[in-house]
């Protein structure tokens, strides 16, 4: 697996981590998957599908939770999402399953709940663009931080192999996004490869084999 977020199910299932979100009833097929609630689709009143989502994770079907967190710019309310997401950290925590992160200019907020919460399952945030202050702050307070399209070099060059993880989002080819960070890094494209899906398989408890 050298995809840990896409929107996309892959030619080859178990190469990516794909985001169904609130769709429980897509065909999954032997892709691996994470599903939840978006915070631009938090109403307020969700508990129905956080009842659904609970079932559906039951059953086994998803690898991680998400994407979940927070978005200053689009959504409800900071505190209607904060509820979302502390219910959804309830649930990874019972099932022992990670958690995917969209976070928009809300770092301090994940920080905050990161701190008090004392969660025992890993929290990625994706699509990270930020730059090496924040990569080392937010390293420093138990996150990881997944690159893709427009990642800031620095950060993408600073950051140790074994919390490296790079994503297309949907909107990029993967070969694409890894030849970069292979170059930005000084890295043969092999050994890149072999890095990032330890990673993936670290993070998901799940094998991840290159092929």
């Amino acid at each position: 697996m050298t995809d840990i977020h896409t929107h996309l199910f892959p030619e080859q299932p178990g190469s990516a981590l794909v985001c169904v979100g609130e769709n429980l009833s897509a065909s999954i097929q032997g892709h691996i998957v994470c599903a939840g609630l978006h915070p631009w689709n938090v109403t307020g009143n969700d508990d129905e599908f956080l009842s659904a989502l609970d079932v559906f994770l039951t059953e086994g079907r998803a690898a991680a939770i998400g994407e979940c967190g927070f978005d200053t710019l689009r959504g409800p309310s900071l505190e209607l999402q904060e509820l979302a997401f502390v219910r959804q950290v309830e649930l990874s925590e019972r099932y022992g399953l990670p958690m995917v992160l969209h976070v928009v200019r809300a770092f301090d907020r994940v920080i905050r709940l990161r701190r008090d919460l004392k969660p025992a399952q890993r929290w990625l945030i994706h699509g990270f663009r930020g730059g090496p202050e924040q990569v080392r702050q937010l390293l420093s307070k138990g996150l990881d931080l997944s690159f893709g399209p427009g990642a800031n070099v620095e950060s993408l060059r600073l950051i140790p192999s074994d919390c490296l993880f790079l994503e297309t989002d949907g909107k990029a080819d993967i070969h694409d996004v890894m030849a970069n960070a292979s170059t930005v890094r000084s890295v043969p494209y092999s050994q890149l490869e072999r890095t990032i899906t330890s990673n993936a398989e670290v993070f998901l408890k799940h094998s991840c084999t290159v092929q």
